[in-house]
């Protein structure tokens, strides 16, 4: 820990994952100057993935989800403001100042301000019983509102409005999912990934309407029925609207560099002097382009390292594997590596069976990323086979009798062997 210690702090704006963890880092790193977490929400940080899980079932309270206590902040000396919104900064002047004029002076600064849900905009997107889900708030008044209610309708058929259609049909209610592209999640898992994620809803009794969208919601005061482009009417009482998400950029400067994310070096230093960002509002090198992931591992460890680097001395690159899991009716899916584009994809094991592993590949044989079904034994050999960037041969990886752990790269040489 080469910082030295002034009696400015180091403010991190924003804390939820990436930043709570960032703060957690500089302590345990021999940080001994002010750490200043900020936060618009009044919530205490919180846990967001069983928010669409766990929570909405009642399984979890929201103790059970809460990230740290304010005793347990309180003992590594961070300084927890919330409801606090931070309007601009100032990079010369090394300041951050509030919506009520309040101004932070900072040696470094973090920013960790996640992302905003996108809005959909039709008549009738007003009606009560209309809900979006991003904060522990959200989810609380999902909770509430949705007892008793019995048909749903989810906007959307992402990670985020699956995994509700899961949880609502375990509450025995009528799940409609109305998404615009021809199947779900096709464009990132592909096309047949996307037919199979169509029959697993399907086949759990939710009803999947794909290539249309809302363009009307109708009731007096609460939602009862949605319009779409097709002519359709869905009834419902309530909808989940989960369309995507905007990372938060709100805090700008001339000179500092803008592009959906933040963009950021391997170290996570923005453009401008002293001040860094990591997590979900982050646009970060990985493999060649500057990639945008949303997702809890990645907000931890990025938000873990750049902290380090926040300390000077020799910085230390961000080369984390991406990776996301998602928790679907009876499937635990995994998600390692990223790619937007494939040459070849390879299957081991049968979809029939709901256990397998579903291999993307590019022109040279090498594995970008992997999807894992109910498989999680083979997640660290998938991770460890992409971080290698080595020709793998397809035959080896579709073969159900290959134990992926025993897949290895041959010293000195550019091959993979079993």
């Amino acid at each position: 820990m080469n910082l030295t210690t002034t009696a400015k702090p180091i403010v991190i704006i924003g804390a939820g994952i990436a930043g709570v963890h960032a703060a957690e880092t500089l302590r345990n790193e021999g940080y001994e100057g002010r750490i200043v977490l900020v936060d618009r929400d009044t919530q205490l940080p919180y846990d967001r993935p069983p928010l669409s899980k766990e929570f909405i079932l009642g399984e979890l309270s929201e103790a059970d989800i809460s990230l740290r206590s304010n005793e347990s902040l309180t003992a590594l000396r961070i300084e927890l403001k919330l409801g606090v919104e931070i309007v601009s900064i100032d990079a010369k002047k090394k300041i951050a100042i509030s919506s009520d004029d309040e101004i932070l002076e900072w040696e470094k600064l973090l920013l960790t301000t996640g992302s905003s849900l996108r809005k959909l905009q039709v008549k009738g997107s007003d009606l009560e019983g209309i809900h979006y889900l991003k904060t522990l708030s959200d989810a609380k008044a999902i909770r509430q509102k949705l007892d008793g209610i019995q048909q749903v309708a989810i906007v959307g058929a992402g990670f985020i409005g699956a995994e509700l259609a899961s949880s609502f049909k375990k509450q025995g209610k009528e799940v409609t999912i109305l998404e615009r592209m021809p199947l779900p999640l096709a464009h990132i898992l592909g096309e047949e990934m996307g037919e199979y994620f169509l029959q697993l809803h399907q086949s759990e009794g939710v009803h999947v309407i794909t290539e249309d969208a809302v363009v009307q919601f109708d009731g007096t005061t609460q939602v009862e029925k949605a319009l779409t482009e097709k002519g359709r009417i869905i009834p419902c009482q309530a909808v989940i609207v989960g369309i995507g998400v905007i990372p938060n950029t709100f805090l700008s400067d001339k000179e500092l560099h803008v592009d959906r994310g933040y963009i950021v070096n391997e170290f996570g230093e923005t453009s401008l002097p002293n001040v860094y960002a990591a997590g979900d509002c982050a646009m970060w090198p990985y493999r060649g382009d500057n990639i945008h992931i949303e997702h809890w591992d990645h907000a931890v460890n990025h938000g873990k390292c750049v902290a380090k680097n926040l300390l000077g001395g020799e910085p230390i690159s961000y080369t984390a594997i991406p990776y996301f899991w998602s928790d679907q009716y009876d499937h635990r899916i995994q998600y390692f590596g990223h790619t937007k584009n494939w040459d070849s994809a390879v299957l081991q094991g049968n979809m029939e069976d709901k256990q397998f592993t579903y291999f993307y590949l590019n022109e040279s044989g090498v594995i970008d990323a992997a999807l894992l079904v109910n498989q999680p034994k083979n997640a660290l050999a998938v991770r460890r086979l992409i971080k290698q960037q080595q020709s793998v041969d397809s035959d080896l990886l579709s073969n159900p009798e290959v134990n992926l752990k025993n897949v290895h790269v041959q010293e000195n040489e550019d091959k993979v062997s079993y």
